[in-house]
């Protein structure tokens, strides 16, 4: 595996972090969601380090289905599932979502994900957790508000709004 490799979660993967059946430990479930299709191993790694996670947790998480490389097939959600970024990392997308919509959903929520990696430190983790949860256009809309908040908190009322408004931009 090199370190500019890309890995995706596969079904299971996205199943575990919602229903949290193989009940990981925390720091390898962290991990878990941290897979993201757009952090490279070596990202990870460096990830693993700071938050003290198994050194072994990628090799675990392909062991027990719940990534996959990206350049490896990955299977697709059932086409009833909610959507996520990552199922359409995957290739599950609905058929009442137009190609425009899965686009701005898709490019709304690594902007913002990535805006909070890069300007929350720590607290990024419990936002990443967040973003996670957003299935539809209404649950991501619903979290702007959160997301402009715990901006302003870190940087300042001008830049948390500047980006809540360019997220906005992004989903109309």
């Amino acid at each position: 595996m090199d370190d500019s490799d890309t890995f995706v979660k596969t079904a299971s993967g996205v199943d575990e972090v919602r229903v949290r059946t193989l009940q990981l430990s925390p720091r390898l479930r962290t991990m878990l969601i941290m897979v993201d299709g757009t952090r490279t191993v070596a990202q990870l790694r460096h990830a693993q380090l700071t938050l003290n996670a198994p050194p072994d947790f990628l090799d675990s998480l392909v062991a027990l289905g719940l990534v996959a490389s990206d350049r490896a097939p990955a299977p697709a959600l059932p086409a009833a599932a909610p959507l996520s970024l990552v199922d359409l990392e995957i290739g599950s997308v609905p058929t009442n979502w137009s190609p425009g919509d899965i686009e701005k959903f898709r490019a709304a929520l690594k902007f913002m994900n990535d805006s909070a990696v890069e300007l929350l430190g720590l607290r990024a983790f419990f936002f990443a957790l967040k973003i996670e949860k957003c299935f539809t256009m209404a649950d991501l809309k619903d979290l702007i508000p959160q997301f402009k908040i715990a901006i302003t908190k870190s940087k300042g009322p001008e830049i948390a709004g500047a980006l809540e408004e360019r997220v906005r931009r992004m989903i109309q």
